[in-house]
């Protein structure tokens, strides 16, 4: 899946967004996000077998690992929820951009600044474009009133450094500085013309998801193709089943622990996306060895 066949799918959200209300794109978003969104997670342990593989790993002690370090991430970002939103904001920025540059800048030295700012600008044009709803989310997941951050100011700041970065490293990108600016200039329209849920879901699943399941595939030796995304699906719907059931147990029993719902999601949610993080980096990272090995010899 090539990035003109992401543009027609985003085009399509815009035009179909203005025939529809709030209630059918939250149902979309949804949909998008509990199906691709979360299966492009559900393959870690898979990944991770990859990643440790001279180890020999069992399966079941990677699962016991990985799930108790979700717990721990999920602890911490419950009772510090300020703080986990900070640390949860800068590392899903790193990894947005990561996953959308890193065949661009992988040779750069400042690689782990672009990526980062890359995704503080998709964050905060998200924000930016949908104040009132995210004011309303942070307050009731953190408990933090955002309502006097200059969001509009941050998010032109956030942008203007990512593109004096790109212009010092044009050497990097060649052509394809504009087409960069082309997709921010595509993404803010989204955002602008759709609700924060559908805004979200489409750079989440079209933009960040389907490219991290070709790039799992592709990293465990796999060509792209129908067989491949069939053996993807195989491999990881026991652990996507797993992850649904586990946000609809959530969204059903959270006056258990004495809070309300949006506090448990946030947690769950910095939980599920920690590891994740840590994992896809790692795989990245053995990938930029393997390159250079190769290249040497």
């Amino acid at each position: 899946m090539n990035k003109n066949f992401n543009i027609i799918i985003t085009a399509f959200v815009i035009w179909i967004s203005l025939y529809t209300n709030a209630q059918i794109e939250l149902f979309t978003s949804g949909v998008f996000v509990l199906s691709l969104g979360l299966m492009h997670g559900a393959n870690d342990i898979n990944l991770l077998q990859e990643l440790l593989i001279k180890n020999k790993t069992h399966k079941w002690q990677l699962i016991t690992v990985y799930v108790g370090l979700g717990l721990v991430v999920f602890t911490l970002a419950f009772y510090w929820r300020i703080l986990g939103l900070i640390i949860f904001m800068l590392f899903s920025s790193y990894h947005f951009g990561e996953q959308h540059l890193h065949n661009r800048l992988s040779d750069s030295k400042i690689k782990a600044w672009d990526y980062t700012l890359y995704g503080l600008v998709i964050f905060f044009m998200l924000f930016s474009t949908h104040q009132k709803e995210v004011q309303y989310l942070i307050l009731h997941m953190t408990g933090w009133n955002i309502a006097g951050v200059p969001l509009n100011t941050l998010s032109i700041g956030l942008v203007a450094a990512l593109i004096l970065s790109w212009v010092w490293q044009f050497q990097l990108f060649q052509k394809e500085l504009f087409e960069e600016l082309f997709y921010l200039l595509m993404f803010y329209v989204v955002f602008y013309n759709t609700e924060l849920s559908l805004s979200f879901a489409v750079y989440f699943v079209i933009w960040h998801a389907i490219p991290s399941i070709k790039d799992q595939i592709l990293i465990e030796g796999q060509k792209l193709g129908y067989r491949s995304a069939l053996r993807y699906f195989k491999q990881s719907y026991r652990y996507w089943l797993v992850s649904v059931f586990g946000i609809f147990l959530m969204a059903k029993g959270y006056d258990y622990l004495g809070t309300g719902l949006f506090p448990i999601l946030f947690a769950a949610l910095v939980a599920i996306t920690f590891p994740h993080i840590l994992l896809i980096t790692g795989l990245f990272q053995k990938m930029d060895k393997s390159s250079g090995s190769k290249a040497e010899h």
